[in-house]
């Protein structure tokens, strides 16, 4: 199951803070449980894809399951297309005020897929994400091109 629609109700109810421990438990369980099957949390060596098929990464080092949704992380020299900036988040990079401050670079792919891309700068409280890497959700990637063109 696609878990985008939770994930975007909980961050407009919270905030982005860390849930309280029972909730914590049990989304991050919700989550795990609703990786689709060809995805490992230990990562793996296979290429990830846009809905419009443009490769994300060439390998995963893992999945991470925050309060907030599961997803993928990968290193930067596993980048397989260059990321934009998301159209309105430039201020996150331009304005001193946010530069400063933002946990991430919110980034995307300029092939009209919507794909979001987040460039982790700081340390969170709801999930263990490494300031450097990359993440990206576990429902908006496709394995395959042939996945892709067959949707």
């Amino acid at each position: 199951m696609n878990t985008l629609r939770i994930e975007a109700k909980l961050a407009e109810k919270y905030k982005y803070k860390p849930l309280p421990s029972d909730l914590s438990i049990k989304y991050r369980e919700y989550f795990k449980e609703n990786i689709p099957e060809w995805l490992h949390e230990d990562g793996d060596d296979t290429a990830l894809y846009t809905s419009n098929g443009s490769q994300i990464t060439s390998r995963y080092d893992r999945i991470v399951i925050g309060d907030y949704g599961a997803f993928i992380e990968f290193g930067k020299g596993r980048a397989g297309c260059p990321f934009i900036i998301a159209p309105g988040q430039e201020y996150r990079i331009n304005d001193a005020q946010y530069r400063r401050n933002v946990k991430y670079i919110w980034m995307t792919v300029d092939d009209g897929s919507n794909i979001k891309v987040y460039l982790q700068k700081k340390r969170v409280a709801y999930a263990d994400y490494i300031p450097g890497k990359y993440y990206v959700s576990v429902h908006e990637v496709f394995v395959e091109r042939n996945d892709i063109l067959s949707k």
